[in-house]
């Protein structure tokens, strides 16, 4: 009786060893913090101590959009990119315990030149 339950043990956690955190909670001055599994939990957290969820980059491989700068990541790693904003994508992370992430292919955010003629309007 005990080997049948400590087997069962091991293939319950065995699996769980091998899969890595998803998403991380970024601190400031210190190293991420790639424990969490739920991105509405990272993100609580998050909210809590000032800080940042991201998207594990050892675990998460987002590709580059041609269509949005934003991607959805959802827990199990899988990312649906094409947000045009943040918000969108936020709020689509929430229902759906992912986290929102720049896509790699986003070009960064460009200043507005102000010696333009039509001063970047």
């Amino acid at each position: 009786m005990i080997k049948i339950v400590t087997a069962t043990v091991l293939l319950l956690i065995s699996p769980a060893v091998g899969i890595a955190a998803p998403f991380c909670l970024a601190l400031p001055p210190g190293t991420p913090q790639c424990i969490y599994y739920d991105g509405a939990e990272c993100a609580r957290e998050a909210g809590r101590q000032n800080a940042i969820c991201q998207v594990n980059p050892k675990e998460v491989h987002l590709r580059a959009s041609r269509i949005g700068d934003y991607c959805l990541v959802m827990p199990d790693g899988y990312s649906t990119c094409g947000y045009a904003d943040p918000n969108s994508c936020s709020r689509d992370a929430l229902l759906q315990k992912g986290v929102c992430s720049r896509s790699a292919g986003a070009l960064p955010k460009q200043v507005p030149d102000a010696f333009a003629p039509n001063a970047g309007r």
